[in-house]
């Protein structure tokens, strides 16, 4: 942990039982909204609407789970875009499209990794890389997760997520205007820790898994102190 970040105490609840978790990109059933207010840490909207993202996530959020904090994170740039042996197959008129334009779009992806991964490798120099342990680990499975995004995309180059940690798990929601979408979860216990290695020109934090494996994320600084209590256990207090 960086110098000058605060530190927060640990949460005050006994282990919740639970099963097994659903795997990445399983879907989610959708709940009635409960009333947490402003007691849950969250990270400041910067569009229409409410300011906190609780009312976004309260619907994914089941009944007895405790909500702890939602951050609004990047999946770091340096991780390329997920390798089609990885990619979940889409279902219906999207995977009709898919195998319509799959030449053309292996066309366009060499191209364009010919071009772009050039100046990737050479950040990765600098920067260090963006994901470390393969696509198979538990950060691979969380970038994919990440990167496959909603279902109404195809591109699997979504880099924005909504983790909402709750005393059980971290859901991977993301945003969308007819309400919140859940690209996948961080079963309890695999988070280990983030680091965050934030400079004046790069908000950088890497998620540690249980596994060894680590992914990069882009990070504002407001919200690097409670992504780094929440991934230890503690609970940041709320926003404001």
């Amino acid at each position: 942990m960086t110098g000058g970040q605060q530190q927060y105490g640990a949460p005050q609840y006994g282990a919740p039982q639970y099963g097994a978790p659903a795997p990445y990109g399983a879907p989610h059933q959708q709940y009635g909204a409960p009333q947490y207010g402003a007691q849950v840490y969250s990270s400041h909207r910067y569009t229409t609407g409410p300011d906190s993202y609780v009312p976004t996530v309260a619907p994914v959020v089941p009944p007895g789970e405790r909500l702890l904090g939602i951050v609004n994170v990047d999946l770091s740039d340096l991780v390329r875009r997920v390798p089609r042996r990885y990619r979940p197959e889409r279902d219906g008129a999207l995977r009709v499209l898919y195998y319509l334009f799959d030449i053309v779009a292996v066309v366009i992806e060499l191209l364009e990794e010919a071009v772009f991964g050039f100046f990737r490798v050479m950040r990765r120099i600098f920067r260090g890389r963006g994901l470390v342990g393969g696509w198979e680990s538990q950060a691979g499975r969380f970038a994919i997760a990440v990167l496959t995004g909603p279902k109404a995309t195809r591109d699997y180059e979504n880099h924005d997520t909504l983790m909402v940690f709750t005393d059980r798990r971290i859901l991977l929601v993301h945003e969308l205007g007819k309400g919140p979408e859940v690209l996948g979860e961080i079963p309890g216990g695999q988070l280990t820790r983030i680091e965050l290695r934030l400079t004046a020109v790069s908000g950088r934090a890497d998620a540690h898994f249980a596994d060894g494996s680590r992914a990069a994320l882009e990070i504002g600084e407001k919200d690097a102190a409670a992504l780094e209590a929440l991934a230890r256990g503690a609970v940041p207090p709320p926003s404001h």
